[in-house]
């Protein structure tokens, strides 16, 4: 990712192209790689998966069809990439990049569709992520369930609601190094509510678990400017978390010394809000779009 340029972005996606702008010496980002959007364009042009997108989205216009016939397209769209291997040429490109950073390291394979995780359009959920894949032809193999996720029925639909050109929608894929934390989280730094309100939102275990839905988070609402936390609330039962197995993850029963402990200290809150407001500095200033 040392190669990027500033206005990359299109290339790599916004998520990609945001860890970019933020790894430094400052803060230690796990090691990562982007398959582009250029590598998808190749796919899809040399296996003729292009063409029949088109003519499966010819048939009739997404925002004339009823739910069942847009679940209808959506998985046929879907199968081709399951049923398609990546050409031999485009295979042994990406799997020389993979070799040389992951051969015997756990990693997420994750979406990074232009415009995903952007200010104006979130796509929270609707694209997929694996979260402990381990060795190249997994990896590869879930690269295009990655692919393929561009086209689910909620993807499709939330695009029509935005009025984006769905015929020319592309997908780069995240490759990073899996980090097994005790506590992870999730931070909105204008708080969907209030924007002069920042969200942290944690759990204990892997933070699988809080995206999917499966665990209710410790939730806490700071100022942004005073620094202060103006309110913290905990979930109903702190009953689960989510753990790595041999490969892949699982949701499991929360051990009982951890039901009754915050996932985080005060110090721990105000420590994640200073540096959330730095990142989100960062990313302004080298934003590539």
């Amino acid at each position: 990712m040392e190669e990027i340029r500033e206005n990359d972005g299109k290339l790599i996606g916004s998520k990609a192209f945001s860890l970019h702008t933020i790894t430094g010496e400052e803060l230690k980002v796990p090691p990562f790689i982007c398959i582009t959007t250029e590598a998808y364009e190749r796919y899809l042009e040399s296996t003729s998966i292009k063409g029949r997108i088109i003519l499966e989205l010819s048939r009739k216009d997404i925002k004339d069809m009823r739910w069942e016939e847009m679940w209808d397209t959506s998985l046929r769209i879907r199968n081709m990439f399951l049923n398609t291997p990546i050409p031999e040429e485009l295979d042994r490109g990406i799997r020389e990049q993979l070799i040389k950073y992951f051969s015997d390291t756990a990693v997420v394979v994750r979406s990074s569709a232009p415009g995903e995780d952007s200010e104006k359009t979130s796509f929270a959920g609707l694209h997929e992520s694996y979260v402990n894949v381990r060795g190249i032809d997994s990896i590869m193999e879930h690269i295009r369930l990655v692919w393929a996720s561009l086209w689910s029925d909620a993807a499709l639909l939330y695009r029509e609601e935005l009025g984006l050109d769905i015929n020319h929608s592309s997908m780069a894929v995240l490759v990073q190094e899996l980090v097994a934390g005790e506590v992870s989280g999730i931070v909105f730094s204008k708080g969907p509510e209030n924007n002069n309100q920042m969200v942290i939102e944690a759990v204990h275990g892997l933070n699988k678990g809080l995206v999917d839905g499966d665990v209710e988070p410790d939730r806490w609402l700071v100022d942004r400017e005073k620094k202060s936390i103006i309110r913290h609330s905990g979930p109903s039962v702190r009953g689960k978390i989510v753990r790595l197995k041999e490969t892949g993850t699982a949701l499991e029963k929360l051990p009982e010394n951890l039901s009754d402990t915050i996932p985080l200290k005060e110090k721990d809150v105000l420590e994640i809000h200073y540096i959330a407001l730095e990142l989100e500095k960062k990313i302004r200033a080298g934003s590539g779009y």
